[in-house]
């Protein structure tokens, strides 16, 4: 009898005696053909299952089919020099296969995995588990113009004990975190590594690693297995099921996927190319970050397979791409630390920083798509750059030499943890300082996992071997500072509402449609006037939402968006509307210091205008005094001339006589009461004006607080309000 297609046993009944169970293990023997050598791995052919490998230098190889956890040789097929096409080995499983394979290959008489393997565990690798029913699963198609990525490490998003999921550190918990995803407003992924890799790690020369041996926790690493899923981010099942599952339910969700891809140098380019393709097909992955000195860059960005698929770049010639021709639909972006390095200098407050960061800010070619963030995996988490100003990578091994120094990071005025509120409240007002400068750029927001929380790594900017909670996501911190969390879920909804933030191509600085308003305008103490001098450290920019959508389809509205990176309180200048507006103050990073900046405005207002009516009453009746005694001089000049005429003429009732004054009399006393009272008149007007809690309707001017930024809109006057 046979148990499972593997088992077989034997009974044997003796009279008077109890039966005798004899079990075996019953090996299936495979019918081997010749195979076909173009493509590494395996895969199911019209044939059978095809296994094909690459043999350098005439070596001898074999194929070893093993039981299911490797322990025990079941056929091993050898695969002759003579049969092979080039360096590549290959043969043919006939028959129809429904459960996966076990095997290795032997190389020289050493056992090695296959480098194209669907599934490994440990030194076994696993052929295709079989079909999955992916059923309706669509890809969710998001214009890169509408895409919100958040950047996870699927291990260290869910390993901390806070994280809420059962399935920590897995594939399956990183999907039981998709209602935390979709309530943050998120519709990206970014996955770092989720394919197999080295973990070994080696020293450097003059840095080496002196601790117990680590393991490469980030996944960018030399050696790849670029087509089978981690097996340590599985759960229960296999990890080429659960992967799919996952990447399932996100899309479901409407999340797209982006799976980040290291090619280190030495990769070659076919294998590039083979391994996007795979992951697209197989795993209906929406998009790749790919990165390291082995990237063919062009290759991917002019694959007609990929031609739709997005495409992440550190750096790429668009020019050679496109032959100074725009796509008709953009799915390739620039991802690099360009925009991140101008960010954090600007946020920090440095000098002559302003003009670079506002170019920054509105870089959206009609080519290509630009990644905005702030905080990455290489570097300081968001909060560790708003906390520290050197890195502390002391417990990496490497004398804490490791890891850049270019942070440009600002403590607030006490490195590392403290529990001075005045120093809280300020990285508090930095983290969203610094969030509202990405979801409100032109470019695509990426969120670092954990950022939106003020998650921290202590002050190491290079956990690439921390697989502990150095390196995974803290999600106590979520508690503690949910105020974060909440401001940025409606900074994504305030983003995703107005279109005019995210437009599918670069606005102009101009109003080529005749709307009255330029589509984008910047602006200072003065409207349509910018500092750029080399002190600058704010500007503010307005959009006109006619040239783009709600997200309801109506035409969007007048945004004017402030920057204050300055230590000080700055007044900024707001255009004046069209007819039958008023601007109307939305939100900012620092609601208190707004209001006392109103307030302080407000003061400093009414008693500018009081102190104006002051001035100009006193040079007013200081002009109405000269005018009186100049009239009195020209009287008496008139009198004296008079007088000397009628002695001449020797007419003596000549002086007496009442004389014309050029047709001009003044009640002097009068008009200076009536001066002094319009003045206080005026004075009236504003003391009652300041004290209503609306004021200024009509303001032209808003002062915006410290290291801020605040947000306007212009909106229609509300019945008796003008």
């Amino acid at each position: 009898m046979v148990i499972g297609g593997a088992l077989r046993y034997n009974i044997t009944w003796y009279f008077g005696v109890n039966p005798q169970i004899e079990v075996y293990y019953m090996v299936r023997k495979y019918k081997v053909s010749a195979g076909d050598p173009l493509m590494s791995g395996t895969y199911e052919t019209a044939k059978g299952l095809n296994f094909s490998v690459r043999v350098p230098d005439d070596l001898p190889a074999t194929l070893v089919l093993t039981s299911e956890d490797g322990s025990r040789e079941e056929q091993v097929i050898d695969l002759p020099v003579g049969e092979r096409c080039g360096e590549m080995a290959s043969v043919t499983l006939s028959g129809r296969h429904t459960s996966p394979i076990a095997y290795y290959y032997t190389i020289d008489g050493k056992r090695v995995i296959d480098p194209c393997a669907r599934r490994i565990v440990g030194d076994v690798c696993y052929t295709d588990p079989g079909r999955f029913n992916w059923g309706d699963d669509a890809a969710p198609g998001i214009p890169l113009s509408d895409m919100i990525i958040y950047k996870l490490h699927v291990r260290g998003f869910t390993m901390s004990k806070g994280s809420g999921v059962l399935a920590k550190g897995t594939f399956r918990g990183l999907a039981q975190k998709i209602p935390y995803l979709r309530e943050l407003g998120i519709n990206a992924v970014e996955l770092m590594p989720v394919y197999e890799w080295s973990d070994e790690l080696k020293g450097r020369p003059g840095r080496e690693l002196k601790d117990m041996p680590k393991k490469n926790y980030w996944g960018y690493a030399e050696k790849n297995c670029y087509f089978a899923p981690k097996q340590l981010f599985s759960s229960k099942e296999d990890s080429v099921t659960e992967f799919k599952r996952t990447v399932k339910a996100l899309h479901e969700a409407g999340i797209e996927v982006i799976l980040e891809m290291y090619f280190p140098g030495d990769a070659d380019r076919l294998t590039a190319l083979s391994a996007l393709h795979f992951w697209k097909m197989v795993y209906h992955v929406d998009g790749f970050h790919v990165i390291g000195a082995g990237v063919p860059k062009e290759a991917l960005a002019q694959d007609p397979l990929l031609a739709r698929t997005k495409l992440f770049f550190d750096w790429i010639d668009i020019g050679r791409v496109y032959q100074g021709k725009a796509p008709k639909t953009r799915h390739i972006a620039i991802c690099n630390g360009y925009y991140q390095s101008e960010a954090r200098r600007f946020l920090k407050g440095d000098a002559g920083v302003s003009e670079a960061f506002r170019m920054t800010q509105r870089a959206n070619p009609a080519t290509h798509a630009v990644v905005h963030y702030v905080a990455n995996v290489d570097g300081f988490t968001l909060a560790d750059a708003v906390s520290y100003n050197a890195r502390h990578n002391e417990d990496n091994g490497e004398n804490g030499a490791d890891g850049t120094s270019d942070n440009n990071s600002w403590n607030c005025g006490v490195e590392g943890r403290t529990r001075k509120l005045p120093v809280i409240e300020l990285r508090e007002k930095q983290i969203k300082n610094a969030l509202a400068y990405v979801l409100l750029s032109q470019g695509v927001p990426l969120i670092y996992a954990g950022d939106e929380f003020g998650n921290t790594q202590g002050g190491n900017n290079n956990a690439y071997a921390s697989d502990n909670a150095v390196g995974w996501v803290s999600w106590r911190l979520a508690k503690r500072n949910k105020s974060i969390t909440e401001f940025v879920k409606s900074l994504i909804a305030f983003r995703k509402e107005h279109g005019i933030l995210h437009t599918e191509q670069e606005l102009r600085g101009n109003d080529y449609r005749g709307y009255g308003i330029p589509d984008v305008s910047w602006h200072d103490t003065k409207a349509w006037y910018t500092d750029q001098s080399a002190e600058s450290r704010s500007y503010a920019v307005m959009y006109n939402g006619a040239y783009a959508k709600k997200s309801d389809g109506s035409s969007d509205d007048i945004i004017y968006v402030c920057y204050n990176a300055h230590w000080e309180c700055h007044t900024f200048a707001l255009p004046q509307l069209p007819s039958g507006m008023l601007w109307k103050t939305l939100f900012s990073t620092d609601e208190a210091g707004l209001l006392k900046a109103r307030e302080g405005f407000v003061r400093w207002a009414k008693e500018d205008a009081l102190r104006d009516i002051s001035v100009r009453l006193e040079r007013t009746l200081a002009g109405l005094e000269s005018h009186r005694e100049l009239v009195a001089s020209e009287e008496a000049e008139r009198a004296a001339k008079a007088e000397q005429d009628a002695e001449k003429a020797g007419k003596e009732a000549a002086k007496t006589e009442e004389r014309p004054k050029n047709g001009r009399t003044f009640d002097f006393e009068a008009l200076r009461k009536k001066y002094i009272a319009d003045a206080e008149m005026a004075v009236s007007r504003i003391e009652e004006a300041f004290e209503t809690s609306d004021f200024p309707k009509n303001q032209k001017y808003i002062a915006v607080p410290p290291r801020s930024v605040t947000v306007l809109v212009g909106g229609k006057t509300e019945d008796g309000e003008t």
